[in-house]
């Protein structure tokens, strides 16, 4: 490959990030509470953030498929980032329909919108893997993110701005910002066509084999003993995290300036987190960088549960973020360093199918429960939030027993992991 065009590749792959972040601040953080204004009672909340999760997981079938039919990783990503932003324009269209019919095409169109982005992200990460070398990846990824954190934080609250300014007429002001979502998906098609694709097609799947069911297996090795833990960790997490905009709507009676910090801070942290997280997990092991993530991950809900205060929970989410941030780093690297390039696709593929997974049942367990807890400390949720603290920690287990580092990598403990993190251990000594 040539270097030029892996230099130009990386560049139009950072601007597709932040592209995108933007389509995501301007829609992730709202579609519950575009929901809420179009009249969706709790329950059809929790429908819209677990039906689109299920149909997203079963497409996650044919995204090897998908790639091996195109001939090439880059065309499954144009097509199915381009039907993503016509997805947005189809959502922000719903407000022009009777009550009656505008929820469920705003439920149609999020799940067409889930559907497509989760199926454009393994041919992306294979890409990316042909551009990065190994040494590097967990520093670029972590670079990159920072950017996508900045954006999706300055679109959430230029969004938020737009809401605020709709006053009453709160539907058009949602009509404008997912219009305005579509526009910047579109870009992000736009930086995409920059992007090389070598033609050798070593990086094309050539039937990885991989048996979405049998992967959870975790008497089978490492890479299916983390799905297990996954599994089991995001279903608690979706448990309680589709709830949280409905709780500070309603209960913590948040406008949507104070809505935009509680659903922008935690994402902002993540991403601006991950280069550090990343520099971590080149030098420690991603294993080390997950197994800190999900010994943490089960506080955040415990948290919650102290303090209604709006600059507490704030601080909260932050917190979050940050562990969020070894999470993802974590996964992203223990893919790359544990999957064969031409086998990235499927095992990419799977890790949404258990995210979508984990997204719907969780989801519609937690609504369910939300309506049925009795109420601690005034509010049904907070109960919620310790039933989502207990599972979490259930995670740990195999996790910790089954899952070892796939390559050579320095000894390191809690301690000075901590260290390095905060900025007091040079990666270098």
């Amino acid at each position: 490959m040539q270097k030029h065009r892996v230099r130009d590749s990386v560049k139009a792959s950072i601007k597709d990030g932040v592209a995108w972040a933007a389509m995501s601040g301007f829609t992730d953080p709202y579609a519950v509470p575009f929901a809420m204004a179009l009249g969706a009672s709790t329950m059809g909340v929790g429908v819209l953030r677990s039906l689109p999760s299920l149909l997203s997981s079963f497409f996650q079938f044919f995204t090897e498929r998908l790639v091996t039919r195109l001939g090439s990783c880059k065309k499954a990503l144009l097509l199915t980032v381009f039907i993503q932003a016509l997805s947005l324009f189809a959502a922000a269209g719903a407000v022009f329909l009777p009550a009656g019919a505008a929820f469920p095409l705003l439920l149609a169109a999020m799940m067409v919108y889930t559907v497509a982005g989760n199926m454009s992200a393994p041919p992306w990460a294979v890409l990316m893997g042909e551009y990065i070398p190994a040494s590097k990846r967990g520093n670029f990824f972590g670079f990159r993110y920072q950017l996508v954190g900045l954006m999706f934080f300055s679109a959430s609250f230029v969004a938020s701005r737009i809401l605020g300014l709709a006053g009453e007429k709160a539907t058009w002001g949602f009509c404008a910002v997912f219009a305005s979502a579509g526009m910047f998906r579109l870009l992000s098609w736009y930086f995409i066509t920059g992007m090389y694709e070598p033609r050798t097609g070593f990086h094309l799947p050539r039937g990885s084999g991989v048996n979405f069911f049998a992967s959870f297996d975790f008497r089978r090795g490492r890479v299916p003993a983390l799905f297990f833990s996954v599994l089991v960790l995001l279903t608690s997490t979706y448990l309680a995290a589709p709830y949280f905009s409905v709780y500070a709507l309603k209960e913590l009676k948040c406008g949507y300036l104070q809505y935009m910090v509680l659903m922008s801070i935690g994402p902002l942290l993540t991403y601006l987190t991950m280069q550090r997280w990343g520099q971590a997990a080149d030098a420690y092991g991603s294993v080390k960088v997950l197994k800190a993530a999900f010994l943490l991950i089960p506080t955040v809900p415990l948290l919650w549960t102290f303090s209604r205060n709006f600059y507490y929970l704030a601080g909260v989410e932050a917190y979050s973020g940050v562990i969020w941030g070894a999470y993802l780093i974590g996964m992203n690297n223990f893919i790359y360093e544990s999957i064969p390039a031409n086998s990235r696709a499927g095992y990419i593929a799977f890790n949404a199918f258990t995210g979508g997974l984990a997204q719907f049942a969780g989801a519609l367990a937690g609504g369910w429960l939300y309506g049925h807890l009795p109420a601690l400390r005034g509010s049904s949720f907070v109960a919620l939030l310790l039933i989502s603290a207990a599972l979490r920690a259930a995670a740990v287990l195999p996790l910790f027993r089954l899952v070892r580092e796939v390559r050579e990598v320095r000894a390191a403990g809690p301690q000075e992991l901590l260290l390095f993190l905060i900025g007091f251990k040079p990666l270098i000594r």
